[in-house]
């Protein structure tokens, strides 16, 4: 993509407490600084793109973060069995394993 050089200007004050808001978003997301922010989200305002667009991605993301948490839950579970199994008939060391299970299953 193309350097395109910037040559309009637009100006406009802000508060001191809405500065430091910038400032502090700016910050956390990691752009350079308040005007490149600023530019950012202007632009991105300034053309949001189709209607419904960031409500369907919501809903989308929503829906992964439910079967992750759904997978964590799973995942979580099986290591409090495995670890419940493995306290309660702990492996000897004549009882190593060798592709099989060590504790049997619940």
């Amino acid at each position: 993509m193309a350097f395109r050089r910037r040559t309009r200007m637009i100006s406009f004050r802000v508060s001191e407490n809405e500065f430091e808001k910038l400032k502090t978003e700016s910050e956390s997301v990691g752009v350079g600084s308040v005007s490149d922010y600023a530019r950012l989200n202007l632009c991105r305002g300034a053309n949001p793109g189709p209607p419904g667009e960031l409500e369907a991605r919501i809903h989308q993301l929503d829906g992964k973060v439910q079967n992750l948490s759904s997978h964590l839950e799973r995942l979580v579970s099986l290591v409090e069995r495995t670890h419940d199994a493995v306290i309660q008939n702990p492996p000897s060391p004549s009882n190593k394993w060798q592709g099989g299970e060590i504790c049997p299953s619940k």
